[in-house]
């Protein structure tokens, strides 16, 4: 065939034309298979995302009925609280939080939990649900010696000095012993007159013994501080000395509960993995059933804040306690936590804290309270995807020798859900171990002793 012949432009229009044909087709082919694998994995992850949806609505669901249960006796309390598979300890919690039984009838569940008689004192003191005289008789008929149920109550605060005044004298203390020791352990209940059957304190004597007697709250032997007469309750114990773990990730999540809570319970249950939620509260019944499921799961359980409002939780010091003793308040309560961590909005380094910051650390120190920042960041709150949480956190969890990852459980964090089982597996196979932020686990800060 001659180059510029009629047979040669035949064959060449032919073979154009074949292109022209097949080009197309077989571009349709391959778009089509991609299209098909992607529209595949889009349903597989709509799939994903509507189990979660699902599973997030029936739990809230069961939660919902629980709170909402009502039941007459101590036996229907029981039965409601053995069907939803929540723990003892959550029952107590709760019968004890309501006031629905008698200081007997609490005792008799306390006792059945397998929960020792100095814990069932401490819970039912700490509450205030029964009378000095009632708890004094529970637990003298339980084998607790009178110095231990002097001790409890005096730290206590579970009833009046009119109350246990007659304990006292009945272990042979002192009418200036006796004003000495509650003074030590509760200086605001000893400025009051005392009386009872078995004698009387005038406020002249209660005042010579207080002038001889240190009284600050913690036991400690420091000045008074100017935040002390604020929310006297709120003391936690200092460990005495922090643990350094290595290869151990601390995953948090701040900013919950919400709906999406449930879900990362789950997956942590699942992977038999703890952890630790640095929440943001109110006193709704869900919030509350959420954060007790939260502690029946064995997590813990920290202080973010209650409004989570920079500019007027930084204020001052003393809105920075406003707000976080709604926050550990309602913590408290729903659990029967009373939890030692926190974390700052913001973390302990922020614009809106520069003037404050310093004044809040130490005050939040003097009280017990321990501070977390982190030092890997999943970036969710800035809208980081699937890919890059599950590209990042473990690669920067590898330039450290211990990990705090920051994540959040608030509501719009639905690729937080989506990635988090994924970064378990991968750590896990690294040879990483997970653990919650315990009282004793030595923390990451911006700033402080720690930094």
């Amino acid at each position: 065939m001659r180059f510029g012949s009629v047979e040669f432009f035949k064959v060449l229009i032919k073979s154009v034309l074949a292109i022209l044909f097949f080009l197309p087709l077989a571009a349709a082919v391959v778009f089509g298979v991609l299209f098909a694998k992607n529209n595949a994995q889009l349903s597989e992850a709509k799939e994903k995302l509507a189990a979660i949806e699902d599973e997030n609505r029936r739990l809230s669901l069961v939660a919902d009925a629980l709170v909402n249960e009502k039941a007459s006796t101590v036996e229907g309390f029981d039965e409601i609280f053995a069907r939803s598979g929540i723990a003892y300890t959550e029952l107590i919690s709760y019968v004890n939080e309501k006031n629905k039984v008698n200081a007997q009838e609490i005792y008799d569940i306390l006792s059945k939990s397998g929960l020792t008689d100095k814990e069932i004192i401490t819970i039912a003191a700490s509450k205030n649900t029964v009378n000095g005289e009632s708890l004094y008789e529970i637990m003298s008929k339980n084998g607790i010696s009178d110095k231990d149920i002097i001790t409890i109550i005096a730290n206590k605060s579970g009833g009046t000095i009119d109350e246990y005044y007659d304990i006292l004298k009945e272990c042979g203390l002192s009418d200036e012993d006796i004003v000495a020791y509650i003074n030590k352990k509760n200086p605001n209940i000893s400025t009051a007159p005392v009386s009872s059957s078995s004698g009387s304190l005038t406020n002249s004597e209660s005042s010579s013994s207080t002038n001889e007697t240190s009284s600050v709250p913690n036991e400690t032997s420091e000045p008074q501080n100017q935040y002390s007469t604020l929310y006297e309750d709120m003391y936690v114990e200092e460990p005495p000395e922090y643990v350094r773990e290595e290869n151990t990730v601390y995953l948090t999540f701040d900013d919950g509960p919400s709906s999406n809570t449930y879900s990362i319970l789950s997956y942590l249950r699942k992977a038999n993995v703890k952890a630790t939620f640095f929440v943001v509260p109110n006193r709704s019944e869900e919030c509350a059933a959420t954060l007790r499921a939260i502690a029946a799961d064995g997590h813990a359980i920290g202080v973010h804040s209650a409004s989570h409002e920079y500019e007027k939780i930084y204020a001052s010091v003393e809105a920075f306690l406003d707000d976080f003793y709604e926050a550990w308040d309602i913590i408290r309560d729903s659990t029967g936590i009373s939890t030692e961590i926190f974390r700052f909005p913001g973390g302990s380094n922020n614009d809106y804290n520069v003037d404050t910051r310093e004044a809040i650390i130490a005050e939040m120190s003097r009280r017990g309270f321990r501070f977390y920042d982190w030092n890997v960041d999943s970036y969710d709150v800035a809208g980081a995807t699937w890919t890059q949480m599950y590209n990042s956190i473990p690669a920067e969890v590898k330039e450290n020798y211990r990990s705090i990852v920051l994540m959040h459980d608030a509501a719009i964090r639905q690729n937080t859900v989506l990635v988090l089982e994924d970064i378990i597996k991968v750590l896990l196979d690294e040879g990483y171990k997970f653990d919650k932020i315990n009282s004793d686990t030595q923390p990451v800060q911006f700033v402080g002793p720690f930094a």
